[in-house]
């Protein structure tokens, strides 16, 4: 207990009562940082789904904060000096009226059932804090209250509570001496524990807003960059496959016919979906439909093959990933050559995840070209895959990260070619 000598003036100031305040404010500072977590926080702040639960949620929050105040409390002539009442006022501010009431009879309460002279004025004074906070909070909504508005509220407050204790105290003259000694130190004191409560609450909700903020704006990036790779990819396979109808109404008109049918077919499937993902089988009834548009030019010179697992065949991926390798192999792979190839897709799990082969037997790729065609270690240009292969690999990182991609392999000339897709374990059905 601090002894306080009977003629001291009205605010002066004890050494050891200041230190005591300084450490309950740093307290504070921490149990402020710890508010921030709660969602009911960050609900109350942005007034966004707002709803009663959260007004329950924090009520017993800030009451609790408020109960831990009495625990903290420096004695002082048979009272306590304390931060008990930063919880309503606290509360208030940020939840509002009902929050502020509650967290406020919650800490007097706790301060009414350890007895002294100064009980009753305590909870009655505690929740005429948070009552006084509430009203604020009503009058300019938790967004716009700042630290001058908070430690003025603050202020208010500490000033009910002296007067509760003047008035309601007894004997009087003690309830004179105690306020006479701890008025001053402790109004600044909780005013600026207030002040650094909605300091801290506020900065790093706005640091949290921030960072969600350039979350979001990423998200939508990444996105933008996925429908335009999406929108680059659908052309430049529309253009290669008019070509073949144009070579063919020369050639054989009812082959042209039959080829505009199924290119129909074939955009109605791609090009009218609207989702970003699909599954591994129905992305291979894409390159059936794919192979049979190709067929009708190359006739048996372009055989197909496909060699997935039933478990597999729920992979998921993105849409239209698979034609531009199976395009890929085509035109550059069997193509070429005068006897034609056979086009292999093949799939498999693997320890990190999955993978997808698309494997010619085609002219191959010699090996300073298919160096600077892979880009598994990250540091070639995507350029010199060819448009169609390197929107395939961007697609993929874009949208399961680093881990997946795509790689080129091949013995060498006349070796033909694998096109094999990496994907995580989040991809697996």
């Amino acid at each position: 207990m601090i002894a306080l000598a009977p003629g001291r003036l009205l605010g002066s100031v004890d050494g050891a009562l200041v230190w005591d305040i300084t450490r309950n404010l740093a307290l504070n500072g921490l149990g402020a940082y710890l508010v921030t977590r709660l969602g009911s926080v960050r609900r109350a702040l942005t007034g966004s789904h707002y709803r009663a639960k959260d007004q329950l949620i924090l009520a017993l929050v800030f009451g609790a904060f408020s109960a831990a105040g009495n625990f903290i409390g420096i004695p002082v002539q048979g009272a306590l000096a304390n931060t008990r009442i930063v919880g309503p006022i606290a509360g208030g501010l940020i939840g509002g009226p009902l929050v502020g009431i509650g967290a406020g009879f919650l800490g007097g309460a706790v301060r009414y059932s350890m007895g002294g002279y100064t009980a009753l004025a305590a909870l009655v004074s505690n929740i005429l804090a948070g009552l006084i906070s509430g009203l604020v909070h009503r009058r300019l909504g938790a967004s716009r209250i700042t630290v001058p508005v908070a430690m003025g509220t603050a202020v208010l407050a500490e000033l009910n509570l002296k007067v509760c204790i003047l008035l309601m105290a007894k004997p009087f003259a003690q309830a004179w001496q105690l306020e006479r000694a701890i008025a001053i130190p402790t109004i600044l004191a909780n005013a600026a524990a207030v002040g650094i409560f909605l300091l801290v609450v506020r900065d790093v909700f706005r640091e949290q807003e921030k960072l969600k903020a350039q979350a979001t704006q990423q998200a939508l990036l990444a996105q933008a960059e996925l429908q335009m790779l999406k929108a680059q990819v659908n052309p430049h396979f529309l253009y290669n496959t008019l070509t073949t109808v144009g070579a063919l109404t020369r050639t054989d008109p009812e082959a042209a016919r039959t080829v505009i049918k199924d290119l129909s077919v074939f955009l109605r499937r791609s090009l009218d979906r609207g989702e970003e993902m699909t599954t591994l089988a129905d992305e291979l009834q894409t390159v059936e439909l794919y192979l049979s548009l190709q067929k009708a030019r190359f006739g048996d010179r372009v055989r197909g093959e496909i060699q997935v697992p039933a478990e597999l065949l729920g992979l998921v991926l993105p849409v239209f990933i698979l034609q531009p390798l199976v395009e890929n192999a085509i035109k550059h792979g069997i193509g070429p050559r005068r006897e034609g190839g056979t086009v292999t897709l093949r799939a498999g799990r693997e320890a990190q995840g999955a993978w997808i082969e698309v494997r010619d037997d085609g002219l191959g790729i010699e090996a300073p070209d298919l160096e600077r065609l892979n880009l598994r270690g990250g540091t070639k240009s995507e350029t010199g895959l060819g448009l169609g292969l390197t929107h395939v690999h961007r697609r993929l990182r874009l949208i399961f990260g680093p881990a997946s991609g795509l790689a080129l392999s091949s013995p060498g000339p006349g070796g033909g070619t694998v096109a094999r897709l990496t994907l995580p374990a989040q991809a697996l059905p």
